[in-house]
């Protein structure tokens, strides 16, 4: 998994070191927080992540102590032991030594805390999820991505977004449990295997409420393949009964699925892809669709196709791509109804998540096979049905 630094999580990091560095304000500026991170130390600062580094074990007993130019301090909090460190503002300035945390310092230490705890499972459980399976790595990432910035997009409070980024990393959790004959399987699913796949939501939601303080994403992941005409899984939940977190990583799923390579289907074009969501109705929710499809217009890759590199086991040959259903528009405004939508940002957000590696280009891979493997064409008909539906339980596996 990447580093959290332009994710929904990086916000809790800023608003806790403002928190800490209005503290520190006339001991020092430019503040830094190290923690011990294996056998080297990570850090931020208020603009993002700063690159890991040695530092010398005397700091962990630092108590205003003067090292590189900055005044460094101890504070262990939350099971982590903190270096804080600032510049002097001036020649005359005190140092740390004099230096209290309020409650407000520790409260926030305590939350990066959990956080860290977080991201260390969060980055576990990907990497499991990726080795299982080496066609899917980077979809976690993606959906992440993807489905953050749809959501600051529909106007989520910071909250929100943060429940929206865990689901999104989180939603998959359940196919651990499944045998890897199904997750890589083209054939149709069986009754049984369906079932089977189909509760890969109920088994990740159980094993992420074992989590203390993630009972509410637990809840999103097992509605995130529920459907606003009530077709879904596992609850059959209707439109009304589905939480907003969910319809995103929902629809932003099944996107990433659908342009990005498959046992059991062909991938599409970011176009192609929205315009098929648009034409199963009822499968999507509406708000999400027209935001989906808007952040993919202003990023500017709306028509471009995602880089892929297929495993296959032939000589390579150009896959062919279902015909774009031309009688669905893509919608130009946002739907009635539901939450009212904030208004659309006049340029291209450059300060979210991107949605997919190697957007605005075609793949130059697609030609080119990685060692050891090459490319065999479906067709989008061959053996199940083309589009990623909920029907069939494998949106993306």
């Amino acid at each position: 998994m990447k580093p959290l630094e332009m994710s929904s999580i990086a916000e809790v990091w800023r608003s806790a070191l403002t928190i800490i560095a209005d503290s520190l304000h006339g001991y020092g500026q430019d503040l830094q927080i190290w923690f011990p991170w294996g056998k080297t130390w990570r850090g931020h600062d208020q603009k993002g992540i700063l690159p890991p580094t040695d530092l010398p074990a005397d700091l962990l007993k630092a108590k205003g102590d003067r090292f590189a130019g900055r005044f460094w301090v101890c504070h262990p909090q939350g099971g982590v032991s903190w270096l804080l460190c600032v510049k002097p503002s001036s020649p005359q300035a005190p140092g740390l030594a004099g230096w209290a945390p309020t409650p407000r310092d520790t409260a926030a230490l305590v939350l990066l805390a959990e956080f860290l705890r977080l991201e260390s499972l969060l980055g576990l459980a990907v990497r499991v999820l990726e080795n299982r399976a080496s066609e899917r790595q980077g979809h976690w990432d993606r959906v992440r991505n993807l489905a953050v910035t749809v959501g600051r997009h529909l106007g989520l409070a910071p909250a929100e977004l943060v429940d929206l980024e865990m689901t999104a990393l989180l939603h998959d959790l359940g196919k651990i449990a499944l045998p890897n004959e199904i997750l890589e399987e083209s054939r149709p699913l069986t009754p049984a295997e369906r079932r089977q796949v189909e509760g890969h939501s109920l088994v990740g939601a159980a094993m992420i409420r074992e989590i203390p303080g993630l009972e509410r994403v637990a809840d999103y992941v097992q509605s995130h393949h529920e459907t606003p005409d009530g077709t879904g899984y596992p609850r059959g939940l209707a439109a009304g009964d589905i939480p907003l977190v969910s319809l995103i990583v929902g629809a932003v799923d099944a996107f990433d699925a659908m342009t990005h390579y498959r046992p059991y289907a062909t991938e599409r074009t970011y176009k192609e892809s929205i315009q098929e969501m648009i034409a199963q109705t009822g499968r999507f929710d509406d708000r999400v669709l027209w935001a989906l499809q808007d952040v993919l217009k202003r990023l500017g890759i709306l028509d471009t196709h995602p880089m892929v590199n297929p495993p296959t086991t032939e000589g390579p040959a150009e896959r062919p791509r279902p015909a774009t259903p031309s009688a669905t528009p893509v919608p130009e405004s946002p739907p009635q109804g539901g939450r009212t939508l904030p208004p659309s940002p006049p340029a291209a957000p450059t300060d979210g998540p991107q949605p997919a590696p190697g957007a605005g280009t075609r793949a130059s891979s697609r030609s080119t096979p990685r060692k050891g493997t090459s490319r065999r064409s479906r067709r989008p008909g061959a053996g199940r049905p083309a589009d990623p539906s909920h029907t069939h339980g494998r949106t993306s596996p």
